[in-house]
């Protein structure tokens, strides 16, 4: 007994040494984590990078698609549990999903990103980048890449959905299989 008591006692004693220590190695990690390398582009070379790259304007557009996705799951969701829904329930929902994307806002995103760019890329990297983004060419690519990523998508899914066809076929085969097999073993003697 003494000895569970003692033990309780060091264990109770060293738990804020040992809370003091994580928080000092939290905090020297994340001091280590913001240590930009000694070639790292400025936070004002990223975010010209930015406004060429229109990052701004994609990250809302991206966020209200989500928010877009969000709504329709989380209706679609609603509608399952609660079938006959009231108008009233439903605002309430959308609501709901409203206030959770109107705590998330751009600007927190952008200076994460901000950091990953310092972290990954140099000063000479990001002039280059910019420069060939100012360019003609660069901007042709910033203006044809939507429609490039969308036809991209399309011939992706139509890709996809030939394979799902052939693996489809293959498991409904080998589902065939099993259960042949399965009646097989079954209906032999032991």
């Amino acid at each position: 007994m003494r000895r569970v008591v003692l033990l309780l006692f060091l264990a109770l004693f060293s738990l804020p040494l040992c809370a003091q220590q994580s928080v000092a190695e939290i905090a020297a990690q994340a001091k280590a984590a913001r240590a930009l390398p000694a070639n790292a582009p400025t936070r004002d070379q990223v975010l010209t990078l930015f406004d060429l790259l229109q990052l701004r304007r994609n990250m809302v557009t991206m966020l209200d698609s989500m928010k877009k996705m969000a709504q329709e799951g989380a209706e679609q969701n609603f509608r399952q549990r609660i079938p006959d829904a009231t108008p009233k329930q439903l605002e309430l929902m959308y609501k709901m999903i409203d206030d959770v994307f109107s705590e998330m806002h751009v600007d927190e995103f952008v200076d994460v990103t901000v950091s990953i760019y310092q972290n990954h890329l140099t000063k000479l990297d990001i002039d280059e980048i910019i420069r060939f983004y100012s360019s003609p060419v660069g901007q042709k690519l910033l203006r044809e890449q939507p429609q490039m990523m969308q036809e991209s998508m399309k011939a992706a899914a139509e890709i996809q959905q030939k394979r799902m066809e052939s693996i489809s076929q293959k498991v409904e085969q080998r589902m065939r299989e099993f259960i042949e097999a399965s009646q097989d073993k079954s209906a032999s003697p032991k």
